[in-house]
């Protein structure tokens, strides 16, 4: 009995703690006051832009507007607080069809434990577009001590504010990069990170994390055509690398007419650094719809063609050309098209240590 009682004490005195815990009181820091990464080009336009596409006369609207959204951005600070808040507000918008609200509006917190990056919470919205702002508890009744965090920011909207909440005498200071080089990963939906379950699980993203290495998610959903437009930014960004998943959006005829100039300039601007295009997704409509595989199969042979002369030019260009990896089950997407996170998974267990083995080569490690 002496034994039961002094158990229930002691339950009695976890919970109080915890509770006590919990209704301690918060204070908000700006996260702009911390270290927001990720940028293609930063902007005193926003923090959250990925660049801004002005200078650029792009003359395309959802480049424009993607431009402005937080795809791929990412919030470095450590904390002894016991728990993570966070306020955020975006531009009013309904959520998509074929993706997760967590993945369009949503935050993703990943801790540092054990020398590793692990998912540690999500920020969930609601899909009410009216309900732009909101305040969620990411994570509560943390251990004690000073912890690292990453916050992933919405792949899908236009963040307008992002605040970071604490315990009130808890101590929040910014800290660096994890990664020490840069590579411009430039494509499709595929790249932008449709239809990942939430904003850490994007390939740029885990690829990230896997080998220690920045992938910039330039991305443009539907909009990854090697545009003349485009090519400036592109240039203008310094990396050490760069990745393009650019042959899915663009037909045979597009990429016939834009591939050298894209490659000729990027190689110009970016001399002795590796160049890494990836084949375009056969994605399930193609198995069974003969037009589309005629369309494909045409467009491989474009690209083949146009690979083999470019890479006759430029030393430094590859071509990773396996069928594009979501799986003869047919259950690596979410609508024939953009991959789910099993799909991203056999991308990167397919392309990662390809593309690290080239990096290698360039003592990109």
């Amino acid at each position: 009995m002496k034994h039961l009682l002094s158990l229930v004490a002691l339950l009695l005195a976890v919970s109080t703690s915890v509770v006590a815990q919990e209704k301690q009181p918060l204070k908000f820091v700006d996260a702009t006051a911390l270290n927001i990464c990720g940028h293609t080009l930063r902007t005193d336009k926003s923090p959250y832009f990925r660049f801004d596409c002005e200078p650029y006369n792009l003359n395309n609207s959802y480049i424009e507007r993607y431009s402005r959204y937080s795809t791929g951005l990412y919030v470095m600070f450590r904390t002894n607080s016991s728990q993570v808040v966070a306020t955020w507000e975006n531009v009013p918008r309904r959520a998509g069809d074929n993706m997760t609200a967590i993945t369009q509006l949503g935050l993703d917190l990943y801790i540092k434990h054990d020398g590793r990056w692990v998912f540690c919470q999500s920020g969930r919205v609601s899909t009410d577009p009216t309900k732009s702002k909101r305040t969620k508890t990411i994570v509560k009744n943390l251990a004690e001590g000073e912890k690292e965090f990453m916050l992933y920011l919405p792949l899908w909207c236009e963040l307008k504010s992002l605040e970071i909440g604490v315990d009130k005498n808890a101590v929040i200071e910014p800290i660096p990069s994890p990664y020490k080089y840069k590579v411009l990963n430039y494509g499709t939906s595929i790249t932008h990170g449709a239809s990942a379950s939430r904003p850490g699980l994007t390939w740029s993203a885990r690829m990230s994390r896997n080998l220690g290495i920045d992938f910039i998610n330039v991305g443009f959903s539907g909009n990854g055509k090697m545009q003349r437009e485009i090519v400036p930014l592109l240039c203008k960004v310094e990396c050490d690398a760069l990745l393009c998943y650019c042959f899915g959006n663009p037909s045979a005829k597009e990429i016939e007419e834009r591939v050298d100039y894209f490659v000729d300039e990027l190689v110009k601007a970016h001399p002795g650094k590796p160049i890494i295009f990836i084949r375009p997704l056969h994605n399930e409509l193609e198995y069974f719809d003969m037009v589309q595989r005629e369309k494909l199969v045409h467009k491989l042979s474009v690209i083949n063609r146009k690979i083999a002369e470019i890479k006759k030019r430029h030393k430094d260009v590859y071509y990773l050309d396996e069928p594009f990896p979501h799986g003869d089950d047919f259950e690596g997407s979410v609508d024939k098209s953009h991959l789910n996170d099993l799909g991203f998974d056999r991308v990167i267990k397919t392309y990662q240590p390809q593309i690290a083995k080239i990096f290698r080569k360039y003592g990109i490690k």
